[in-house]
């Protein structure tokens, strides 16, 4: 099985379907995207300036990582790097002077001279769910007010290949009201997005927002009341689903989000298009892939790693007191510079724990690369075997994990 879905701004062609799973090609100007897949949250502007990689903590540690560079022993792991989601909320997280401001925002990240070998896609979230109850960067020295105009501003300047507007993310204790006050404003930022962006050479996401059907239908309804849904269909590329932050350790409510999701896409016209999942745990990834997902981001490789978890699955971690590092044969762990490190023999925490955060994206790439074999086997079987493996140990999972062998893939007989 093979179709695609193209506009002016990119293509998305899906590959290979096993049951509501599917894998497909995501192609934006040269770069493309194997795809179910995952981006890595990093914040390539943390404070610094190019001599610090341009700071971020960790963070720093793992675009080190990324491009290569010799205090990490100059090989580089770009490979893992085929995609990456920055919040323009980001830019709050690090006190930054007006100058420092002025200088992240002169030029796009990869027409930098640190990142200028980095050929990955870059996801640039707007900061709607940090922004909702400040909506302001509030520097040293200076406060930039957030709305849909200035977002969208520094989404460009950063050179984002994927946008999504502004959104107004909904919150589980919200009234129908506040839910649909918040529907209201979105559906404002998307008109003004439109407009702003007509002339944007990558993809747009639309935010879509709602935890069951009634609630995503009614949202998509009151954006229809102010954008006509022929101009959601003429600008828009994708759909992000949005505001399961809060509810990211509940997998019966995120199995019901995006089962919905899929199928409001099918009852407005989008089935075709990729859907991206925001801010969810990567442990929740294989089953949201098995329900047609397609992309993701994740920070769990970073908390992970602050917390002393090195994965050895998508769903099992050890502290890093507690490694074998010769039972792994990732790239990291075969690094003797990157293992004493994470034995603790360096100087800042950063540069001990960059490397487990590392390992751990690496562990979540090569799971997302065995279910993409899975599913392009075009057999449920496989897919089937592969989440029972994942989930074995796991009695909570088992349980959400036959729920959606049974609701996406067919079921066991």
């Amino acid at each position: 099985m093979s179709h695609a879905y193209a506009t002016d701004r990119f293509e998305f062609n899906i590959t290979a379907t096993a049951g509501d799973a599917r894998t497909g090609e995501l192609t934006i100007g040269e770069q493309t995207l194997q795809t179910p897949n995952l981006f890595p949250v990093i914040n390539f502007y943390g404070g610094g300036t190019e001599n610090s990689v341009y700071g971020g903590g960790i963070h720093r540690t793992i675009k080190e990582l990324m491009i290569g560079a010799d205090r990490v022993g100059g090989e580089a792991f770009d490979e893992y790097f085929d995609g990456t989601m920055m919040s323009v909320a980001s830019l709050t997280d690090y006190n930054l002077t007006k100058e420092r401001y002025d200088d992240y925002l002169a030029k796009p990240i990869k027409e930098r001279r640190l990142f200028e070998s980095y050929e990955g896609l870059i996801f640039v979230d707007s900061g709607g769910f940090k922004f909702l109850n400040n909506s302001e960067i509030d520097g040293s020295d200076f406060e930039v007010e957030m709305d849909q105009e200035e977002i969208y501003a520094i989404q460009q300047a950063l050179g984002g290949d994927i946008l999504v507007n502004l959104d107004h993310p909904i919150a589980p204790d919200d009234s129908h009201q506040e839910r649909l006050e918040k529907a209201q404003k979105t559906a404002a930022n998307i008109e003004k997005f439109l407009s702003l962006s007509n002339d944007f050479a990558g993809a747009k996401y639309l935010t879509l927002h709602g935890y069951n059907y009634s609630m995503m239908d009614e949202f998509l309804s009151t954006v229809t009341d102010r954008v006509p849904a022929g101009v959601l269909y003429e600008g828009f590329d994708g759909i992000a689903l949005g505001s399961l932050v809060p509810k990211k350790d509940n997998r019966g409510d995120l199995i019901k989000a995006v089962t919905d999701c899929k199928e409001i896409m099918d009852d407005w016209g989008m089935e075709e298009w990729p859907l991206h999942v925001l801010g969810i745990s990567s442990r929740a990834i294989p089953l949201l892939a098995t329900m047609g997902a397609d992309t993701f981001d994740s920070s769990s490789h970073l908390h992970g790693a602050i917390n002393g978890k090195y994965s050895h699955s998508l769903m099992g971690n050890k502290h890093i007191d507690d490694v074998d590092f010769s039972n792994c044969d990732c790239r990291v762990c075969q690094s003797e510079l990157l293992v004493d490190r994470m034995k603790g023999n360096a100087e800042y925490q950063k540069d001990i724990l960059g490397p487990v955060a590392m390992h751990n994206i690496i562990t979540e790439k090569k799971a997302l690369a065995e279910l993409r074999h899975r599913i392009q086997q075009s057999d449920t079987d496989g897919l089937i075997a592969y989440l029972e493996e994942a989930f074995d140990r796991d009695k909570t999972m088992r349980r959400f994990t036959h729920q959606v062998v049974n609701e996406s893939l067919g079921g066991y007989f």
